[in-house]
């Protein structure tokens, strides 16, 4: 029988710990794998990019806002050479520190830790909230290299834990109170956890190849198209439900061998917590839950073989799991902070921190419903966020109904939407790009199916209609090609050159399948133009316009589609993440879209991470996010010439 999640706490007790050097991992699993599997700790898709933070653009495909900050983060200001016309400003306060480092602990500020883990490389960012304005730094940053056996490609779950507990090792010496932690990942992947709460294997790559060996098999059983309506999902052979199919067609004793499997942000919680839970924005993200629901499709389940006591229980995001497990506070002196299930896939965090109506917000009055703040965003009484199973020891998730921590949100204001004002959407932009909007229900039309659109869920129930779009890899690649010939190009080297190089001539279309691999990224590029009969950029600058441009003229089609599609208008996009620094895509985004583009913040899936943390442990009221984003990040606005 599956074991419950309270009855592992003991277990993962015994099972944890490799003493006082920092370095944590699940026992009992370590180098153990199913049918003979061996792990070689071997580097796959690395670019050489060092400790700098920026991706090597193996990021998830459809839903890795974590890798956002780590496109360019690193570059502050890129492009700074775009007009200054078409541009605004909305400063933040002057800074004050709030952290901490003067060795002062000022007990009005609340920090907590945002562990954001993206698909090359994590971190581990303080936020310091002082009731005022939410101040982020980092204080841990790692690689996350994949790694490669016969057996397959995997995710070093071990290694990357160790990481988060050295972050946690890191702040804690600090000296000052920490109230929580919260991690958030790309989407899609997971580990089997058996019946003792031990890791079984490292987690399998979305890259990795095995999928594809069993596809046809699934979409005989579960068409693509059903597939859609039952879960919101695009069908893709990445997806939680072609893997595990996968994994059951290979192995068929995993059905007895394992208790459960947890999304990787829920993975890395269990491990902090002793407590297994199915966060719901990470698990949408795979083809399993039930469109617009808290529960997975039991037709799904069903018609794939996928036994459902292998699920955790459902959680709504801002549940706070527990505290951190004893053992880890003693070794890290770090006290009981909180362990809480946020928004823990990357994007969804990123887009709890969209600054709806942060105009007004920096003039001291948020108005939400003006700026296109969907239902979603604080919605009561639904059913997939209705009150935590009491036995299970969790908290309820944060602005629900009912919530002791956290009144809900006044409905009538967050559902306030006037007509003549418009909605806002969002641009999430870094290695991978995702546009889209919030809405109350999941759009299952046929002409989002056809368009490509997915569904995905929201903190605060609701879902997130998204449009996935390849982003900065294609830069990214370039510039590692030239940099390995013996250049040493920034990104806003890159920018800068872009922008001086003026309009393109050219484009091409970046979800062209010749792009999706690592490799000569420049010749790619000029090949697609050879082939298109279109002017072939020359050097650095030009080829870099044409790259940038194509991404805009592809930000505002999706955008479009996304007006089209959900039959709402569209009148500003926020464009966070790495590459709201880069003023020169944001300018071409607020030309190309022919709507106002505000840019910020960068660190959005921290930021995100941060105040649903904060939110759930009763200590900010998330229905203020505008006005606290606002007073908190430097914001730029661009706007479209007039045409």
């Amino acid at each position: 029988m599956p074991m419950k999640p309270r009855e592992l706490r003991a277990e993962v007790l015994n099972a944890t710990g490799r003493g006082a050097d920092g370095g944590v991992g699940a026992g009992g699993g370590e180098g153990a794998g199913l049918a003979g599997i061996s792990v070689a700790a071997e580097p796959v898709g690395r670019d050489g990019a060092g400790g700098s933070g920026e991706s090597s653009g193996d990021s998830e495909p459809k839903e890795n806002a974590g890798a956002v900050e780590r496109g360019e983060s690193a570059e502050p200001n890129v492009g700074a050479g775009a007009s200054e016309g078409a541009k605004t400003s909305v400063a933040a306060e002057p800074a004050r520190p709030l952290g901490g480092d003067d060795g002062d602990s000022d007990p009005s500020v609340k920090r907590v830790l945002a562990v954001d883990l993206g698909a090359s490389s994590g971190r581990v960012m303080l936020a310091c909230y002082d009731g005022f304005k939410l101040e982020l730094r980092e204080i841990h940053r790692f690689d996350n290299v994949p790694i490669e056996s016969v057996g397959g490609l995997y995710w070093d779950a071990d290694g990357l834990f160790a990481e988060i507990v050295a972050g946690i090792r890191l702040a804690a010496a600090e000296g000052h109170p920490i109230l929580g932690i919260g991690v958030d990942t790309w989407g899609v992947d997971y580990g089997w956890i058996g019946p003792g709460g031990e890791l079984l294997r490292p987690p399998h790559h979305y890259r990795d190849a095995r999928m594809a060996r069993h596809a046809a098999k699934l979409v005989r059983r579960l068409p693509p198209r059903e597939q859609f309506e039952l879960t919101g999902n695009q069908p893709n052979a990445i997806n939680t439900a072609y893997q595990l199919f996968a994994d059951l067609e290979q192995e068929p004793q995993l059905r007895e061998l394992a208790a459960h499997f947890l999304m990787m942000p829920d993975l890395f919680h269990y491990r902090l917590s002793g407590v297994m839970a199915a966060e719901r924005s990470i698990l949408s993200t795979g083809g399993l839950l039930a469109a617009g629901g808290s529960e997975p499709s039991a037709e799904v389940l069903a018609r794939l073989g996928i036994p459902a006591a292998l699920l955790a229980p459902v959680v709504p995001a801002g549940t706070v799991l527990g505290e951190l497990r004893p053992d880890l506070q003693a070794q890290l002196c770090c006290g009981p902070l909180r362990v809480v299930a946020g928004a823990s896939h990357d994007t969804a965090s990123a887009v709890a921190a969209v600054p709806y109506g942060c105009g007004d917000a920096a003039a001291g009055g948020a108005d939400r419903g003006a700026a296109g703040l969907s239902p979603a965003a604080g919605m009561t009484g639904t059913a997939e966020n209705g009150a935590i199973d009491s036995a299970a020891g969790l908290s309820p998730a944060a602005g629900m109904a009912g919530s002791p921590q956290n009144p809900a949100p006044d409905s009538a204001a967050a559902q306030t939407q006037p007509a003549s004002r418009g909605a806002a959407a969002f641009i999430s932009c870094g290695t991978w790009s995702i546009a889209g909007i919030e809405t109350p229900q999941p759009v299952l039309s046929d002409a989002a199916y056809e368009c490509g659109l997915t569904n995905e869920a929201c903190y605060g129930g609701g879902s997130r209609l998204l449009k996935n779009i390849t982003g900065l890899w294609l830069l990214q690649e370039c510039r590692r090609h030239w940099n390995a010939g013996g250049e040493a190009l920034s990104h806003g080297d890159l920018a800068a050159l872009a922008e001086a190089a003026g309009p393109a001539d050219s484009r091409i279309d970046p979800d062209d399948p010749r792009f999706a691999a690592p490799g000569d990224m420049p010749e790619r590029v000029r090949q697609f133009c050879r082939d298109t009969g279109q002017p072939v950029p020359g050097d650095h600058g030009e080829l870099a316009r044409v790259v940038l441009e194509s991404l805009a003229d592809a930000y505002g089609r999706a955008i479009d589609e996304l007006e089209s599609i959900s039959g709402r208008r569209i009148a500003a996009v926020h464009l966070v993440g790495g590459g709201s620094r880069n003023r020169l895509l944001c300018r071409l985004t607020a030309e190309r879209t022919g709507r106002e583009v505000i840019a910020g913040p960068v660190e959005a899936s921290a930021a995100g991470s941060a105040l649903i943390q904060l939110a759930a442990l009763g200590e900010l009221d998330f229905g203020r996010r505008a006005e606290i984003l606002g007073r908190s990040f430097a914001l730029e606005r661009y706007r479209p010439a007039a045409r």
